[in-house]
């Protein structure tokens, strides 16, 4: 009897350690398939806003352009007035 219970006991601890390894391996196979997976689909968005971001800024420094000019116009007129 004591011999069934060792070897019950030993196959007990086996069969736990083998369910925990398999359970380690299987949540570490699921989050690197789920991290693969939207790293595909969040890198384009990202080049995507990346191309949007570069437009706006481009677009930004046009517009500050614009407004030191007409600031430039405006004081020029005001010098005029005061003429």
């Amino acid at each position: 009897m004591m011999t069934f219970n060792t070897i019950l006991a030993q196959t007990l601890a086996g069969t736990i350690i083998e369910i925990i390894v398999l359970l380690l391996v299987a949540g570490l196979i699921g989050y690197f398939t789920s991290y693969f997976y939207y790293r595909s689909i969040y890198r384009k968005k990202i080049y995507k806003l990346e191309s949007d971001l570069k437009n706006l800024q481009i677009k930004n420094d046009g517009l500050l352009g614009r407004i030191d000019k007409l600031e430039k116009e405006l004081e020029e007129k005001e010098k005029k007035n005061k003429a």
